[in-house]
């Protein structure tokens, strides 16, 4: 599954790669644009390898009850 993941990754970046050379700014749009694909592909295997990254709901709640905690 993880081969086909990069693979699909690869092929996404050879689709994309052609359009990105023709942009006026390069080096700032394939910059955001790997970052983008990156941080997709990190949570993509994540997800199958059953290590799913922690929900943002669980973030900001530890985060409001750190600054509702200090208040009380």
């Amino acid at each position: 599954m993880v081969f086909l993941l990069i693979l699909a990754f690869i092929m996404i970046v050879l689709i994309d790669l052609r359009e990105l050379l023709k942009t006026d700014h390069r080096i700032k749009t394939m910059l955001i644009y790997f970052f983008l694909l990156s941080v997709g592909f990190t949570i993509s295997l994540l997800q199958i390898i059953d290590r799913a990254p922690t929900s943002p709901t669980v973030i900001i709640e530890k985060v409001v009850n750190s600054i509702l905690g200090g208040l009380k």
